[in-house]
């Protein structure tokens, strides 16, 4: 057995910036090269460097061939080829290295480079030839060709601005990190229109924060005050931010308002990688799903390019509609599943109204439901492509399978027949369909990712590549094992085990239970985890070093998390405060005692951020004889200080007796165990205020905690290499008992 500072360096090894290179081909990244090929770049290790080598794949017989001289290009380079992804356009190869952009002429093999400029703050039409700009609150149009700019609007202000965003989450953030925030435009395909918004803040109340460190940019040390707006559930409708839409004429040089009902907002309404809209091919209409606050009514809407609007079909839930959850749905960049197609006749849309999301067909000249497109019991989720008659979406809850919520890509004909699954491996896949053929990167959490292609009717063409996680199990890393457990209710409750490294079959050892008290999503992992989901961040939550150090580790999804249907999922309705199931986490401790006799529930502890880090508090406060040890960072404490736009979601408009449920800090007298609290200074998600007010209750009932502020550092405390040797810390000395050796952790 090891020494702790021989495991302690043993775990640093598995910090988030010590694997970025140690997983390859995780999940590659396809473009079209003519009607019949493909490319992508193959990931390859050469000493301890990352090269790719580009591959052209014939969709018709999946051989594959270079896309072009790589020992050519990297004898012009003057070295390897480490860049990660590149474009082909009229036979010129281009791509980003060091700084600057390079184009490789595959004919010629010529090579020229350019310096890359600096990203501008503008969107560029589809085309090319024009560009939107915001200006002093207002809204530009730059002609490309001419130079021309036309101003489009003349009454913006602070605060009711056009194309800004939200200031609810990030936004000091984005400031102090110099993110170049790009006006919210959404253009037609042809360029001749665009949708963009305006949001009204006016009203909105202010949070602040307190930045007490040195600014490079100043010559004082008098520390600073940042201000933004945040809306609670308290807060009346008209100071709640809403956005406007309007209908921008690129070729006419004119904005429009659109008349119909504003769409609540915490952030922007679109970007680069998510939409509250989409356009239709042929550029005369846009499509929405406006949601009502509180998230109970959803008004499916479409925009003319003229600014004339109309709502084809308004769906209701008295609890909260499941849409815009990030995970399930979607159609490309548009964040809900539904759509309507080109000849304007059918309206196709998700519905968890029989429990089970399906999808419905609807007569859009009239409204009227038709009938059911999928399945019963199929969960109809994310549409990767319609084509013709045909639906191809990724679907879920199919009994032959070991986890309803992985998921499979499925086709589905407009009348309801020809229901078929085409990726049918036990797992998640993550699809994409281009050039008539499948492309699809399974796994699990236990089995690393796997890319294969097939033809349109599922058949097998090749598989592309598997996954190389060598170098990281040379680091230790532990494969997660999967378990079922029961809830109290009888239903099947899904997680994953990760025992410690030197593990001995004859010991028992502590267990840390990593929790995430959020309901809009799953925190037990879908898919092979060689990183985080969030930049900077452990893998699954730290628990493969705690398992260097000697733990068991747990992630569990309890009730009240999505994906397994409305049933599930509403048992988060009135109930933040249950924090996505921790009571089931209790509840399933004996049965997990029964499964790994290893564990010592003796010595339990738990951890988490955001909403993890709310239930953590939850957990030591509500069950302070379970759980020994906490420890709990950014968490929103108290559900009446935290963002309308989340929040109301699942408790619904402000009523105080069911808000007050979620005021952790009532329960303040309970604590028994060792809990860590930290929280940082500049955090613009989850106001620091939440931990204060914590801190102020543990203090007022004469507890003793810990407590520590980071600063520098926003709502992203995981990433912070302190917080994670505290945390760390904290869990060896009061679970392990052991003495913490001299060990410090940096950022390569």
């Amino acid at each position: 057995m090891t020494n702790m500072k021989e495991r302690y360096l043993a775990a640093e090894q598995l910090l988030p910036w010590n694997v970025t290179a140690d997983a390859l081909n995780m999940e590659p990244v396809f473009h079209s090269l003519s009607d019949t090929q493909l490319y992508y770049a193959k990931e390859e290790r050469t000493d301890k460097t990352i090269t790719r080598h580009f591959l052209v794949i014939d969709t018709k017989t999946g051989e594959e061939s270079d896309l072009f001289d790589h020992e050519d290009l990297k004898q012009k380079l003057g070295q390897e080829l480490t860049f990660r992804d590149g474009t082909v356009q009229d036979n010129i190869f281009t791509f980003e290295l060091d700084r600057k952009i390079w184009h490789y002429d595959l004919e010629h093999k010529t090579l020229t480079s350019e310096e890359k400029q600096p990203e501008r703050a503008v969107s560029v039409s589809p085309d090319g030839k024009k560009e939107i700009y915001v200006q002093e609150y207002n809204l530009y149009l730059r002609d490309l060709c001419t130079g021309e700019e036309y101003q489009l609007s003349n009454d913006g202000e602070e605060a009711n601005d056009y194309a800004g965003r939200g200031q609810a989450s990030d936004y000091i953030s984005a400031q102090r990190f110099g993110l170049i925030q790009k006006p919210g435009v959404l253009w037609s395909p042809d360029s001749t229109h665009f949708l963009t918004y305006r949001i009204d803040q006016r009203k909105t109340k202010k949070l602040y924060l307190l930045q007490s460190y040195d600014d490079e940019n100043s010559t004082s040390i008098r520390p600073r005050i940042h201000t933004y707006r945040c809306a609670f559930p308290e807060d009346e409708d008209d100071e709640v931010p809403q956005a406007y839409f309007y209908m921008g004429d690129a070729v006419n040089k004119t904005l429009k308002a659109v008349g119909c009902a504003p769409q609540s907002v915490e952030g922007g309404l679109f970007n680069p990688r998510w939409s509250f809209a989409r356009w239709l091919e042929d550029s005369s209409a846009v499509y929405t799903s406006i949601i009502s606050r509180a998230y109970k009514t959803s008004m499916f809407t479409v925009i003319e390019n003229t600014g004339e609007w109309k709502t084809l079909h308004t769906e209701y839930d008295d609890e909260f509609l499941n849409m815009r959850t990030f995970q399930h749905d979607g159609y490309g960049s548009y964040n809900c599943s539904n759509f309507i197609t080109g000849d304007r006749k059918t309206l196709v849309f998700q519905s968890e109204r029989e429990d089970i999301a399906r999808f419905y067909r609807y007569d859009a000249e009239n409204g009227q439901c038709l009938y059911p497109i999928t399945p019963k019991g199929v969960r109809a989720g994310r549409i990767i492509s319609v084509q013709g008659d045909t639906i191809y979406f990724m679907g879920g809850m199919f009994d032959e399978i070991s986890h309803p919520c992985y998921e499979l890509l499925c086709r589905v004909q407009m009348d309801g027949s020809d229901f078929r699954i085409l990726t049918p491996e036990d797992g998640m896949h993550k699809c994409v369909i281009m050039n008539n053929v499948i492309l699809d990167t399974w796994s699990r959490a236990d089995k690393p990712p796997v890319t294969v292609m097939r033809d349109l009717e599922g058949n097998l063409i090749r598989t592309v590549v598997e996954a190389d996680i060598s170098a990281l199990l040379a680091k230790g890393y532990v494969i997660p094992e999967r378990f079922t457990v029961k809830s109290e209710e009888g239903y099947d409750l899904y997680g994953i085990l990760i025992r410690p490294a030197e593990f001995d079959p004859e010991k028992t050892y502590p267990m840390i239970d990593y929790i995430y008290g959020g309901m809009q999503t799953y925190n037990v992992p879908m898919t092979f985890q060689a990183g985080a989901k969030i930049p900077g961040r452990e893998i699954m939550g730290g628990l493969e070093e705690l398992a260097q150090l000697g733990f068991v580790g747990i992630i569990l999804d309890g009730k009240g998390t999505p994906g397994r249907g409305r049933k599930f999922h509403h048992y988060a309705y009135e109930n933040i405060h249950g924090c996505a199931g921790l009571a089931d986490h209790v509840y399933v401790l004996p049965q997990l005692k029964e499964l790994y006799p290893f564990i010592d529930l003796e010595r339990l502890g738990i951890w988490g951020n955001s909403g993890g880090g709310c239930a953590t508090s939850r957990a030591m406060l509500e069950y302070p004889d379970t759980y020994k040890v906490g420890v709990s960072s950014a968490g929103n404490h108290d559900q009446r200080m935290y963002s309308n736009i989340w929040t109301e979601n699942y408790y619904g408009l402000y009523k105080e007796d069911i808000y007050l449920k979620g005021d952790n800090t009532a329960l303040a007298k309970n604590l028994k165990g060792k809990l860590f609290i930290a929280h940082g200074a500049m955090d613009d998600n989850v106001a620091m205020s939440e931990s204060m007010r914590l801190v102020d209750a543990l203090v007022k009932a004469d507890k003793d905690f810990d407590f520590l502020i980071l600063p520098r550092c926003n709502h992203n405390v995981p990433a912070d290499p302190y917080f994670i040797r505290r945390k760390l810390d904290y869990f060896v000395r009061y679970l392990l008992g052991e003495e913490v050796p001299e060990v410090h952790f940096h950022k390569a």
